[in-house]
């Protein structure tokens, strides 16, 4: 399946955050002293890494075996399920024209993944004392970003249906 303006973009964003992330982790690791004053920033930045990096991930691997699952909205299976429940999603993943189909499963797929990661750290948000709750907040704003990563992306394509 050839690479869209919609997941090149998306891809860009997310892996040019994560190539910032790894140049900011990797440094302070060849610098024990400066990680050992930094360390809370260090921290972070892996929990960051962690939320980016996982819809990272997915989204290539939606893309990468999209073709095999075209009647399964081209989401893996876990995202397919989660993109079954969502019936106004699916309406407008049915009322796309056939050559942009994998975009908007792709799409509306993430966004309910991410959506998803973000109600569930939420949820434990309120109960998280000092670290598990930065931890929490850190992860959050990495999944935001990545939420907003797709949504960019999807404006550049400038087609369809942006959720918010």
């Amino acid at each position: 399946m050839k690479d869209s303006i919609f997941y090149n973009i998306a891809y860009a964003a997310l892996q040019q955050e994560i190539n910032r992330i790894e140049a900011f982790t990797g440094n302070l690791d060849k610098n024990p002293a400066v990680k050992k004053e930094q360390i809370a920033e260090y921290k972070c930045a892996k929990y960051r890494y962690a939320a980016v990096s996982r819809l990272y991930c997915m989204l290539r691997n939606c893309r990468r075996y999209g073709e095999r699952f075209r009647n399964h909205h081209y989401l893996l299976l876990i995202l397919e399920e989660m993109l079954k429940k969502r019936e106004d999603y699916i309406a407008l993943y049915d009322s796309a024209p056939n050559e942009e189909k994998p975009d908007y499963g792709l799409y509306y797929g993430m966004m309910e993944f991410a959506d998803s990661l973000i109600a569930e750290a939420s949820q434990k948000l309120p109960y998280a004392t000092d670290w598990e709750k930065i931890e929490l907040e850190c992860r959050l704003d990495g999944y935001y970003f990545g939420k907003k990563c797709l949504e960019d992306a999807w404006h550049a394509k400038g087609i369809g249906t942006c959720v918010n």
